[in-house]
């Protein structure tokens, strides 16, 4: 009996542990919608700042940081007790949001400002401030804490940032008015999905050379499938996800979603893809491996969730 009970907590800490949670920002009611993903239930709604954006989760998970660009700040959520415990002030319109790989900084792109602010989340303080392009929009950071990608997208580049160093080390033209960015080290490849003229650039890091391919009307977000060599895409006003074959290079499926998607990101489980719609306040819920729609979620007003925003 007393190995039966002992299996039984060993199952219940690894079943605790091996749920994964959606932050999904609110835009509309200052809130973050908690998603349980193994039922897909709402668990928490957590008040945070004015018109909250981006978001992103720390890679152990304890925290969730979101931007906040009315109230020009970011919020930052404990996990545990799912409470908004700390406030730090960001410039002018703080929007993009990313972690380092080893959670010690935070990198905040301010739309207004045109800098990158460093947040260091042991003293939940600005460290730095990185003067970038007009209008940075897209984060991403190398797994090897190395570079920081950012988006600018009132001037069409990518800048390439030494973490080392804190300075610009390249700038590259994309399309026109870059958003997302997300990084494939794999394919050693980095891609941007370009709003204004409706395409995805596919950028090889070692000779920065260009592919572009199309995708749907205002591309704004990127997920990588690297099981399958895949790239899903946001267009907000097809309201649809593209997918691209990245063997291929090609947009090879169309799925319709929720009326002007924006964030996604793909669960640890690599076989659900979830999809925040803004202006229908749904997520969906994607079965990659049938590239159908599975599920709907009813969230707060304005669903944005910019980034990361799933736990892993």
């Amino acid at each position: 009996m007393r190995y039966i009970v002992f299996f039984l907590i060993i199952f219940w800490v690894q079943g605790t542990y091996a749920v994964s949670y959606a932050y999904i920002t609110n835009q509309g009611d200052n809130s973050v919608s908690v998603i349980n993903t193994n039922t897909n239930k709402i668990i928490q709604t957590i008040a945070v700042g004015h018109r909250p954006a981006g978001v992103v989760v720390s890679h152990n998970g304890k925290r969730v940081y979101v931007s906040n660009p009315e109230s020009k700040d970011i919020s930052v959520i404990d996990t545990k007790t799912l409470k908004n415990i700390k406030t730090i002030k960001i410039g002018g319109g703080p929007l993009a949001i990313a972690i380092s790989p080893d959670d010690q900084s935070v990198y905040v792109a301010d739309w207004y400002e045109d800098s990158i602010f460093i947040v260091d989340t042991t003293s939940l303080s600005i460290r730095d401030k990185i003067k970038v392009g007009d209008s940075p929009s897209g984060l991403v950071v190398d797994p090897n804490n190395q570079f920081l990608y950012v988006a600018n997208r009132d001037e069409n580049t990518i800048m390439i940032i030494d973490l080392f160093e804190n300075k610009i080390v390249d700038t590259i033209e994309v399309g026109i008015a870059p958003f997302g960015l997300a990084l494939n080290l794999e394919r050693n490849e980095l891609y941007s999905a370009n709003v204004r003229s409706n395409n995805v650039s596919v950028i090889e890091l070692d000779t920065k050379k260009i592919t572009n391919i199309r995708v749907g009307s205002f591309p704004y977000a990127i997920e990588i499938d690297n099981t399958a060599n895949r790239l899903f895409v946001t267009n907000q006003r097809s309201n649809s996800v593209s997918v691209i074959n990245l063997i291929e290079m090609q947009n090879v499926k169309t799925i319709n979603v929720g009326e002007y998607p924006e964030g996604i990101d793909l669960h640890p489980n690599n076989i659900h893809l979830y999809v925040a719609n803004w202006f229908d306040n749904i997520v969906s819920v994607i079965d990659i491996s049938n590239l159908e729609v599975i599920t709907e979620i009813q969230v707060g007003e304005g669903c944005r969730a910019y980034g990361e925003f799933i736990s892993r």
